[in-house]
């Protein structure tokens, strides 16, 4: 059964893991936090990151709003080097909530004041922005689209939890997939934001796979058919298409990914 995190000191913590039978090295030197990263060509001042979780609190078109704004200041202010801006959807189809963040031609130069925000905050806070990092997380929302489920295949655990919102009912074996035709149209939209997102200054992109998210389920379409399922060649094939077409477009830019552990 899980347990909840109630430790009220370190002593407690380590005595729990060693009644347990696990060693945990526990360290009260926190100096490495404070140490320069390299992240590709990015030279990052500190280990310290804003991790990308979603604020659900943009505009219905995808802007962001002043919860987001003033969020945003906040992050920049605290002092981490590594601003790891949050999901923002490729595409109206792709957002999972409509508060989500949408980096289209209509949201591009709000977002840039928010990103811009970040930075001046930072400024105002550290004297400098020297070695911050900041980005956003591009997604495609997959079968968890708010407005109608885009599966890249089936799933016998997933299906059954998966609702078409058009008809109020669970989906089974004859909803169809995305095919492989919506696939290459999905690999241009996330080209076309990777193009926004280095007009707007974001210092890197993050394609995100991960969370059972499109690309996340796509490195599991062990039976989809055609070009985007099967192989690990073919289930990899759209992630690494999108990265090869970014680099080869916008060299400057620098590409990250999250991914779960145990996919593909």
């Amino acid at each position: 059964m899980a347990r909840y995190f109630k430790y009220k000191s370190t002593d407690e913590l380590v005595a729990e893991a060693t009644a347990l039978g696990s060693s945990l090295p526990v360290s009260s030197d926190f100096s490495v936090l404070f140490e320069p990263v390299r992240i590709g060509s990015l030279t990052v001042g500190n280990r310290l990151c804003i991790q990308p979780m979603e604020g659900c609190d943009g505009t219905l078109d995808g802007a962001p709003d002043e919860l987001t704004y003033r969020r945003y200041r906040r992050f920049g202010a605290g002092g981490a080097k590594l601003i790891w801006g949050e999901a923002t959807a490729i595409d109206e189809a792709a957002r999972m909530n409509p508060r989500q963040l949408w980096l289209h031609d209509g949201t591009a130069s709000a977002l840039e004041d928010m990103l811009n925000g970040c930075r001046q905050a930072h400024r105002e806070s550290l004297g400098s922005e020297a070695g911050l990092a900041v980005g956003l997380q591009l997604t495609h929302s997959g079968r968890f689209s708010y407005r109608r489920p885009l599966l890249a295949t089936h799933d016998p655990i997933l299906d059954p939890l998966t609702i078409d919102k058009s008809t109020g009912r669970v989906i089974d074996e004859s909803f169809p997939l995305l095919t492989d035709d919506d696939l290459k149209r999905i690999e241009d939209q996330y080209l076309a934001a990777a193009r926004l997102a280095a007009r707007i200054g974001c210092d890197f992109v993050d394609i995100k796979q991960c969370h059972r998210y499109l690309l996340s389920e796509l490195l599991a379409s062990k039976n989809r058919p055609g070009e985007y399922g099967g192989s690990l060649e073919n289930r990899s094939r759209l992630v690494r298409n999108v990265v090869g077409r970014i680099r080869a477009e916008l060299p400057a830019l620098t590409i990250v990914t999250r991914m779960n552990v145990h996919d593909g």
